[in-house]
C-alpha cells in the first residue's frame, strides 16, 4: 500500500488521487505530467530503512537529499532535521559524527525517519514504523514521529497493524479489508467499531 501511495508501483485498479499544493494528481497514471509530478513531494519510511553503515549520521542525512552542501550549512540542516526526528540539539550535535552502529535502534530509527524529513517533504508515509520494535524503542519512535508532525505541519500516513501505535498517533484512520476501505473516520470512532478479527 505505501508504495502505491508513493507512487513506486501502480495499483492494479482503483482511483488513488493526491492533493498537491491546489492540485489533485492522479496516482494511477504515469508520466512526468501525473505520478512523476508529485513523487518528489513525498517521503517514504519502510520498515526496513536502510543507513549506510561505513557513512556518518552526517553523511546519511546529506547524502539523502544528493546536494552538495558546504560544512557548516549542512551541519545546520542536519541539527534543525534531527530536532524534528525528536533529538535534543545537543544530542543532534553529538550524534552528526557517529556511524549509525554506534546508535541504539531507537536513534538508528529517528536518523532514518529525519533521512526522509531533511528532503522537506508535503507528504511523509511511514510503513509499519514500529515493525519488530521493542517496548521501548516503539515509544521513542512513537514521540519522534509525533514531534516531527507537530513541527512540520504536514500530512502524515502511517500504514500499520499497530491498532494500539495508531491510536497514539493518529488523527484519522481508514480501515482497509481485502484491499478496499471499509470505513474511514475519526480514529477512536474507527477503532471502536472493529472487531476482535479485524
Amino acid at each position: 500500500l505505501s508504495r502505491i501511495i508513493a507512487g513506486i508501483i501502480e495499483p492494479t485498479s482503483g482511483e488513488m488521487n493526491i492533493r498537491i499544493g491546489e492540485d489533485w494528481v492522479d496516482m494511477t497514471k504515469p508520466g512526468i505530467d501525473e505520478r512523476g509530478r508529485a513523487k518528489e513531494y513525498i517521503g517514504l519510511l519502510h520498515q526496513e530503512y536502510d543507513l549506510f553503515p561505513h557513512r556518518t549520521v552526517l553523511d546519511n542525512l546529506t547524502d539523502s537529499i544528493g546536494l552538495e552542501f558546504p560544512k557548516e550549512l549542512a551541519m545546520r540542516k542536519a541539527v534543525v532535521t534531527l530536532r524534528m526526528a525528536g533529538f535534543t540539539e545537543e544530542k543532534s550535535k553529538e550524534i552528526l559524527n557517529r556511524f549509525p552502529g554506534e546508535l541504539s535502534d531507537g536513534e538508528r530509527h529517528r536518523v532514518a525517519l529525519a533521512q526522509v524529513l531533511i528532503k522537506e517533504p508535503r507528504l511523509v508515509i511511514l510503513d509499519e514504523p514500529t515493525g519488530t520494535m521493542d517496548p521501548i524503542t516503539r515509544q521513542d519512535v512513537k514521540h519522534s514521529i509525533l514531534n516531527a508532525r507537530d513541527e512540520m505541519d504536514e500530512t502524515f500516513i502511517v500504514v500499520s497493524h499497530d491498532m494500539d501505535f495508531v491510536r497514539d498517533v493518529c488523527d484519522r484512520v481508514a480501515l482497509m479489508r481485502g484491499g478496499k476501505i471499509i470505513e474511514m473516520g475519526r480514529t477512536a470512532d474507527v477503532l471502536s467499531h472493529m472487531s476482535k478479527t479485524d
